[in-house]
């Protein structure tokens, strides 16, 4: 008893130095269909896990109808970061939410007529042409080329070695891909030299098909990938504090963990991972969702036309089913760069056609189009991702009138 008022006292105390962005404009809740009561019960469950270490620091980001209704940091950097409460234009390593802004590079891209969808990977990355299919320790030529619309729906056949136990996953593991010092182009060329898990097109696997496309990305375009990004996504949409590694003046806003001990985002990679590389804030991930769910525009700037956007928020599996590892969950598709809602109603109370992706560290997010909709939530503590991904789907949903 007596640690439950002490979790309180402190949340109270954490409540007091919650920070908002002070130049961010907060839409009151109601005029958008939000109850601002339940959005308050929010900042007392969340402080309530500040003050019982379940994580160390959190934001919440909610956005309906083009307004701005919640936007909060609770708690402090953690140990080894600047001392002080956390703020919400904080810097979080996002991991594999980077995958949708790879997957629309390539589809601004494919708009521009420089990438085709049923165009083979080995087209860009001329090793992959030889790639073999390992099936019972055995070795078989590819029943049909990798396309780029493999990569982008995660049917490549290729996969992940840091999870997972079978024996192309071993040979994944031992081949040093998470090497950093590598640039990504020897890094594609050694993943092309290892067998794929699955036949191109059969089976969805979760994989290092985005990270390919990094490198694609590079080869159509004629740029690194770090530059074009920043040149057609990152500029356009104001996001000044996204990409791979934080400079120098930018550090003391960097998010620490308390454990385990993450990558360091204030060393500049060689390896830029299109599948997991960059850092990002709350706000500049909201004007990235913001361009998505507007239809490919933000603010007078238009990197996609709607019907792209369309095509890449809905299911583009088919009759194509999990593999091993369904990471997707129950009544969820997947289309390029996203996982879809197929339909609405059961045990989630998102919308049919709401899109989604999250981060190893914990980050999440997800657009419900039907409902106007935009979250985006960001931790550091791995462990805890799918426990949020849970809670906050619940506090949000409960919150709407």
């Amino acid at each position: 008893m007596q640690n439950k008022l002490t979790y309180r006292f402190l949340g109270a105390i954490l409540l007091f130095v919650v920070s908002t962005a002070s130049a961010t404009e907060i839409t009151p809740p109601e005029k958008v269909g939000l109850d601002s009561r339940k959005l308050a019960l929010i900042d007392t469950m969340l402080n309530d896990d500040i003050a019982a270490s379940v994580v160390n620091a959190a934001t919440l980001s909610i956005m309906r109808k083009g307004k701005l209704v919640y936007h909060k940091a609770f708690g402090t950097r953690g140990p080894g970061a600047s001392s002080g409460p956390l703020k919400t234009n904080d810097i979080f390593r996002i991991y594999s939410m980077t995958k949708p802004i790879t997957s629309v590079a390539v589809m601004m891209l494919v708009e521009q007529g420089r990438i085709k969808l049923n165009d083979p990977l080995s087209k860009y990355v001329p090793a992959f042409a030889s790639t073999k299919v390992m099936e019972l320790g055995k070795l078989y030529t590819q029943d049909r080329a990798i396309t780029i619309a493999d990569l982008l729906r995660h049917t490549s056949g290729i996969v992940y070695g840091f999870f997972g136990d079978t024996e192309v996953r071993s040979l994944y593991r031992a081949a040093g891909l998470r090497d950093n010092s590598q640039t990504l182009e020897t890094w594609a060329n050694k993943l092309a030299d290892l067998p794929l898990e699955h036949q191109p097109g059969e089976v969805w696997e979760y994989s290092h098909s985005t990270a390919v496309l990094g490198r694609v990305v590079e080869v159509a375009s004629g740029q690194q990938l770090d530059q074009f990004l920043k040149e057609h996504i990152f500029d356009p949409l104001g996001m000044n504090d996204t990409g791979f590694y934080v400079p120098p003046q930018k550090v003391h806003r960097i998010v620490e963990p308390r454990a385990p001990r993450l990558s360091n985002p204030a060393v500049k990679p060689r390896l830029l991972s299109g599948g997991g590389g960059l850092m990002s804030t709350p706000k500049d991930y909201l004007a990235f969702c913001t361009m998505m769910l507007n239809g490919g525009s933000y603010k007078g700037q238009h990197l996609l036309k709607p019907q792209t956007v369309v095509k890449m928020t809905r299911n583009q599996l088919g009759d194509i089913q999990p593999g091993n590892y369904n990471l997707l969950g129950g009544n969820s598709g997947f289309g390029y760069g996203f996982a879809v809602r197929l339909t609405g109603g059961g045990l989630s109370p998102q919308s049919k056609g709401s899109y989604r992706w999250a981060g190893y560290a914990g980050t999440h997010f997800w657009i419900d189009p039907v409902k106007e909709m935009i979250v985006v939530f960001m931790i550091q503590n791995p462990g805890q991702s799918r426990h949020y991904i849970r809670k906050v789907r619940s506090w949000v949903y409960g919150a709407l009138k």
